[in-house]
């Protein structure tokens, strides 16, 4: 009887159990002790061996073990984009490291962090572990790197397995399949995962409700099948293809060669091309190894193919893929969305004709609910987080209604997972009702106030919000207060933006103003970035200048890109006449149904963003603009209406003409920038308040008030006459905490010490 040893990595988990890891296969077991751990594997290798299932050969003659503590750059992720954190941190990484002296090869562990790689000289092991521990952790953010923390210290056992000579040993691969495998190690991930994270992510990579998909993809892999999974985002096309890679992996583990399954990306796949022409040469590369290993790949971003490589899709890695996909040397597995798979076609249509397209929709109400019931069940019995039943029903609901640019049931296992992350790093039991909103209000910035049906809207509260905010418009105010009141109540169209508005009036009345108040009311409880996002559409004066919108190839336009990072926002188009025809053409679809497509067929969803945007069409040059009240709106929605096609006007929610503003407007406005000194860094350090004469808000408003800009230069009139006096004041001996009057000497503002509280 010839025995083979195979490394057995070990930790504690709790008072009364150990987690075992058998290197270089996928098992993996816990049991009360070491004893019992190491005879439950040998009887598990021992079965799959009598059911004739092939077993890789150990790789390591003397398996060793050390730890080595490696820093890490983390970085904090937030919606403006990563943030390093200022030092390093100091991960400690379990090596587990031997040759192969037969093959002449040595090979190294890193269990925790689900790696493996080979090298051929003991000086390259420490550089070799620290480049795959950074290349794992750097940039990661802190509450995903916690994952990748040793619970305690490791130690290094061995499995022994008797094997009988005289059978037929399929398990010991060729020497040239084994250098085929380890070439496609560097340009894909193999599959099944094995390691130590394999089920122990809060999301559970199990396809749940897709039982008869699974069965059906699994088939077809395991016949070797070109497939092209299609469905919306979030419906669940990448866990059914891994779960289904599993099936299929266990469905053909039997045969004489059997399949083996890899996953990798278009960009990894030629990466390591550095002159023009050498990804065809690692194109072909790849072709051969995943011939000689009876491989099948699946290509995560699949439409990339058709742009990655050249200029066009004729020129692009699919098009050059092609004669080997006809031929069946290289077998691929994508996933895409109706859209991309439609602009696919229409770029590259004997690309797309090499696959099995199959559907999947999205699910309905009752499958989605028993996921998140499963789910739920799995974070009590995996993570000891306890999702109540009316967290479910109140997350649900969220998600149906204001998250639309999102499938089920992708968008609830990543929010409630979000939710269950949070609770861990609180420590705290569970996820109630209300740790669900207060999330979902962080994510999506929306106030309770529209997420709580039990929470009615107060008409003065909102009349005042925006009163605070904007000055001489009631009539605007009159048209917010529409727009919060319809979006409570659920009536706006959900098929549309939540609004889409047109600010019509002269410069410096407060239409900006008015942008920020609404991004402030809708989306002001999120933490991130300005919910307002504005674009001056006079920079879009030519036709050609669309693809800095849109986006061109694999960079997406500035518009584009913002609301895809942040679909919970006011996307103010500033000046919105001035661009070209050609630009409202391209609004049509964003206006009508919420949604723009791009020549790559990739479909940006504006339904959760208000849509505001600006003119000063009506506007009489050479009218006063001094503090009157205007009226005028009929004139102004018939220059509107002259100006805009039909089609695009009518597309409008409603226009909302701003008037000319009134001395106690100018004024009021003169005293809110005033009050905002007090919040500047010099003032706030020393505790220091300013306190305004009422002939120092009337001079400012009188100077800053231009009848042919509004209240625009207001802010350059207080930085250059309050501003410039407090700053003077504090160069004599001031002490800290101290109230300074700003009033007027002559026609000079001055500021000093009060005399008195």
């Amino acid at each position: 009887m010839a025995t083979s040893s195979y490394p057995l990595v070990c930790w504690q988990i709790g008072e009364e159990s150990v987690f075992g890891l058998l290197l270089g296969t996928d098992l993996q077991a816990v049991e009360r002790n070491t004893r019992r751990l190491k005879t439950a594997l040998a009887e598990t290798l021992q079965r799959e061996r009598e059911r004739g299932r092939p077993l890789p050969e150990p790789e390591l003659d003397e398996a060793r073990m050390k730890l080595v503590t490696v820093k890490v750059n983390l970085a904090h992720r937030t919606a403006k984009g990563s943030f390093a954190v200022p030092t390093a941190t100091e991960f400690t990484v379990a090596a587990i490291y031997g040759g192969n002296a037969v093959e002449g090869y040595s090979k190294c562990y890193l269990p925790y962090l689900d790696e493996s790689f080979y090298y051929y000289d003991d000086g390259q092991l420490p550089v070799l572990i620290e480049h795959y521990t950074r290349d794992r952790l750097d940039g990661m953010a802190p509450e995903d790197a916690q994952r990748y923390l040793m619970p305690t210290r490791p130690w290094l056992e061995q499995v022994e397995w008797r094997k009988d000579d005289r059978t037929p040993d399929r398990q010991r691969l060729p020497r040239y399949l084994r250098d085929a495998h380890a070439r496609l190690a560097v340009v894909a991930d193999r599959l099944p995962e094995t390691g130590a994270r394999r089920g122990q992510h809060v999301f559970p990579e199990t396809a749940w409700e897709q039982g008869a998909l699974v069965d059906e993809l699994a088939g077809r892999l395991a016949r070797g099948a070109n497939l092209l999974l299609v469905g919306e985002p979030g419906v669940g096309k990448s866990v059914a293809i891994l779960e289904a890679i599993r099936k299929a992996h266990r469905l053909t583990a039997g045969t004489e060669q059997p399949f083996t399954f890899w996953r990798s990306n278009a960009e990894r796949l030629i990466g390591r091309a550095k002159y023009l022409g050498e990804w065809q040469a690692l194109c072909d590369q790849l072709v051969q190894w995943l011939e000689m290993s009876e491989g099948l790949l699946w290509v995560t971003d699949f439409v990339h193919l058709l742009q990655t490589g050249g200029d066009n899709a004729e020129d692009s890695m699919a098009a050059y893929l092609l004669p080997a996909l006809r031929r069946g040397a290289l077998r691929l597995v994508g996933e895409a969305t109706p859209e991309e798979l439609e602009s696919a076609r229409r770029r590259l249509p004997a690309f797309i004709d090499c696959f099995e397209p199959l559907r999947l929709a999205e699910m309905d109400g009752t499958r989605a609910r028993r996921v998140l019931d499963l789910f739920a069940g799995h974070a009590k019995n995996a993570l000891s987080i306890e999702i109540e039943p009316a967290a479910l029903d109140t997350g649900y609901r969220l998600l149906q209604r204001y998250v639309r640019y999102e499938r089920f049931p992708g968008k609830a296992v990543k929010f409630f997972g979000e939710c269950v992350r949070s609770a861990m790093a609180d420590r705290l039991p569970a996820v109630s009702e209300q740790a669900a909103i207060a999330h979902f209000a962080r994510t999506t910035g929306l106030p309770e106030a529209f997420l709580r049906d039990d929470r009615p809207l107060v008409e003065e509260e909102v009349r005042h919000f925006f009163g605070q905010r904007l000055f001489g418009q009631h009539a605007v105010i009159g048209h917010l207060q529409d727009v919060v009141y319809l979006f409570k109540a659920g009536l706006n169209d959900p098929a549309k933006p939540i609004a889409t508005l047109l600010f019509a009036g002269p410069t410096g009345v407060g239409k900006t103003a008015a942008a920020k108040a609404l991004a402030a009311y809708f989306f002001g409880a999120g933490s991130g970035a300005d919910p307002l996002f504005r674009i001056d559409m006079s920079e879009f004066q030519h036709s050609f200048q669309i693809a800095r919108l849109v986006g061109t190839g694999e960079r997406p336009g500035k518009l584009v890109e913002h609301v895809r990072q942040r679909p919970f926002s006011v996307v103010l188009l500033d000046e919105i006449e001035k661009a070209d025809p050609s630009v409202f053409d391209l609004l049509l679809g964003v206006l009508d149904e919420g949604r723009l497509r791009d020549s790559r067929g990739r479909v940006t969803d504006f339904r959760s963003s208000l849509v505001v945007m600006t003119t000063n069409l009506g506007v009489r040059h050479g009218a006063s603009l001094g503090f009157t009240e205007a009226g005028g709106g009929d004139t102004v929605l018939q220059d509107i209406r002259q100006f805009f096609r039909p089609e695009f006007f009518n597309r409008i929610d409603r226009v909302v003409p701003f008037a000319p503003l009134s001395r106690e407007a100018i004024e009021a406005i003169a005293l809110q920038e005033l009050r905002g000194i007090e919040r500047r860094e010099g003032l706030l350090r020393r505790g220091m308040s300013l306190r305004f004469s009422p002939a120092v808000v009337a001079f400012v408003a009188g100077v800053g008030f231009s009848p042919r800009y509004g209240a625009r230069p207001l802010q350059r009139a207080v930085e250059q006459h309050v501003v410039a006096a407090v700053a003077r004041a504090l160069f004599e001996v001031v002490d800290d905490g101290v109230c300074l009057e700003v009033e007027m000497a002559g026609d000079t503002v001055v500021a000093r010490p009060a005399a008195g509280p």
